[in-house]
């Protein structure tokens, strides 16, 4: 069955990816932007909006089965809490009060700002976020790329860890993949994870890898 989902920042350099990979599956697309002309798609519902704006927010979440959060956030400490932390809550509390399931981009490096200097409140406000997030009630997962790179997708293997103790690269268009791929699996569903891309052929079995996994306490 079709489902309505939303795609927050769905007008960015990994949005896009995941705008294309929900058309192609016959999910019916919302995204909200602040500069939505950038999606060239036909048939994607269109709202322009900031997720730093509770109004937009509650017209954009309104009608939606799921969300996918993908903002690039600002570098400054009050801008980065003001979207990563109170917009990402904002989101979530919204979600939860229709049941919406909200998958998270977040980041590597959550419980370790200090490897980042001069991002680290940018750091810790994502952190805040991915909190509440968890303490909304909604059902989740947050997705914790590595660096970001631009290759295709299904050009290596993707490893999935927990604990953020690692460091490595993964393609956008991987990240929009397991963020699709987190709202068909319910094995994703209350699990925080980093993702890296390395030697080997591309995973076919999503659900095991979100098997895998152990779920947030």
């Amino acid at each position: 069955m079709a489902r309505t989902v939303l795609v927050i920042g769905g007008a960015g350099r990994t949005g896009r990816h995941v705008v294309d990979l929900l058309t192609a599956n016959g999910d019916r697309v919302r995204v909200m932007s602040r500069r939505p002309s950038r999606i060239g798609r036909q048939g994607v519902e269109l709202i322009t909006g900031d997720i730093a704006d509770p109004s937009a927010v509650a017209r954009a979440v309104d009608g939606v089965d799921a969300v996918v959060v993908s903002v690039e956030p600002p570098t400054d400490p009050a801008g980065s809490e003001t979207v990563m932390h109170l917009g990402v809550r904002e989101v979530a509390e919204r979600a939860a009060s229709r049941g919406a399931q909200v998958v998270l981009l977040s980041q590597i490096y959550i419980t370790r700002p200090e490897k980042m200097p001069g991002l680290q409140e940018m750091v810790r406000a994502r952190g805040r976020g991915e909190q509440a997030l968890r303490n909304s009630g909604a059902p989740y997962t947050i997705v914790r790329p590595s660096w970001l790179t631009n290759e295709p997708a299904g050009r290596s293997a993707i490893r999935l860890e927990q604990g953020d103790t690692g460091d490595g690269q993964i393609s956008r268009a991987d990240v929009a993949r397991a963020c699709v791929e987190a709202l068909r699996n319910p094995q994703a569903l209350g699990r925080t994870f980093e993702m890296y891309n390395e030697p080997g052929p591309a995973p076919t079995d999503w659900a095991a890898l979100f098997g895998a996994l152990k779920p947030d306490q």
